[in-house]
């Protein structure tokens, strides 16, 4: 046989982003996270300007550096040295886990939270430890849990943020808090802010950069720009960091084309503010019609993603919602939840009615069910 590696033979990837998810006639696509309103029209114009020399040459444009720290610039004195490009975020994480990646170094973070972050790093090696999110309370983030596992033999803490499933806020306090127990630990703390350009910028983690070189953001265009399509993110931490980081990374990561759109993203973010005030009035409107059986757990109203929870914990919510037209991310694609719980995407501002309506019926047929139902 040949020589695989050990961890490859031994893991099973538990990861929703390689689902192959069966979407039945009449049936809603709730299970990627992107904006459902799409992009701003400024990148749409920007890709029709695209020349023939930013498809036949190398990626070497640097302007897009200068975009990301001047996006920042009332917040933390970044410098083209404190930024990585990468193809999204998905991207950044395994860059980083690489550079802290020695068989058996420890993880912590809290579950469920993006799986793909923990399947990465059990593949390299490293021992995933988490602080389950506590269904009573509607798995609302508990940071004192948190701080009570932060101990010196760390060496990473990984918080998505907005959390993933939930769609949650973390507080900057509550990260300040973490990153000064990890700083006297010596332990890196990761934010992962996928979600973020659905919140202010002003709840970002960046604004503690210049503080704690122990602090790595990852942000991507992916989800608030409805940008996915094109693989565009980047990595803000101390120069330090990124030097490790340039050891083991793409030299030609985000091509010209990605880079001149991201640029543009980000001088239009003005733009995601509209979506994110319709978001929150849809999140309300969809707990008028659920809650009963159906629950939705702690969530920030202007993140797209929630996660939903049925009352009974023998019931199989990822299957009532499809048999009811919603096709959703089971539960099972995280740790510590199962199909009881599903993650859900607010669907398109057109589709929303009935999207609405198909969250009714399921509602309705979740208070006829009783254990004997379930498979």
């Amino acid at each position: 046989m040949m020589k695989i590696r050990e961890e490859l033979l031994a893991l099973k990837k538990n990861s929703y982003a390689t689902g192959d998810f069966e979407i039945p006639e009449g049936s809603m696509d709730c299970t990627e996270g992107v904006n459902p309103y799409g992009c701003p029209e400024e990148v749409l114009n920007a890709f029709r300007q695209i020349k023939l020399e930013e498809i036949i040459n190398y990626p070497h444009d640097v302007k897009v550096y200068e975009t990301v720290c001047n996006y920042w610039s009332d917040m933390a004195s970044l410098k083209k040295d404190n930024i990585m490009l990468t193809d999204g975020s998905i991207a950044a994480i395994y860059i980083i886990n690489n550079i802290f990646a020695q068989k058996g170094a420890k993880v912590l973070g809290v579950a469920p939270q993006f799986s793909d972050y923990v399947s990465n790093a059990r593949l390299l090696g490293m021992e995933y430890r988490f602080v389950a999110l506590d269904r009573a309370d509607r798995y609302k983030f508990d940071v004192n849990a948190l701080l009570e596992q932060i101990t010196e033999d760390l060496a990473v803490v990984y918080l998505d943020n907005p959390n993933n499933p939930t769609g949650q806020m973390i507080t900057p306090g509550e990260i300040e808090m973490v990153l000064r127990r990890a700083k006297a630990k010596d332990v890196c703390v990761i934010v992962d802010e996928a979600y973020g350009d659905f919140v202010s910028k002003r709840e970002s983690a960046m604004q503690l950069m210049d503080e704690y070189e122990n602090l790595i953001v990852l942000r991507t265009l992916s989800k608030g720009f409805g940008m996915a399509g094109i693989r565009a993110g980047y990595i803000a931490a101390s120069k330090e960091l990124i030097s490790f980081m340039n050891q083991i990374t793409n030299p030609y990561a985000v091509g010209q084309m990605s880079r001149r759109m991201m640029a543009v993203a980000l001088d239009n973010a003005y733009r995601l503010e509209r979506d994110t005030q319709e978001f929150a009035s849809a999140k309300v409107k969809v707990r008028r019609v659920i809650g009963e059986n159906i629950k939705m757990a702690a969530t920030d109203d202007r993140v797209p993603i929630f996660l939903l929870y049925h009352r009974d914990p023998a019931v199989d919510l990822y299957r009532l919602l499809a048999e009811n037209g919603i096709v959703a991310v089971p539960g099972s694609a995280f740790d510590a939840i199962d199909n009881n719980c599903v993650r859900v995407r607010l669907s398109s501002e057109e589709d929303f009615p009935p999207y609405l309506a198909k969250l009714e019926k399921a509602e309705e047929m979740a208070g006829m069910m009783n254990q004997k139902d379930v498979v």
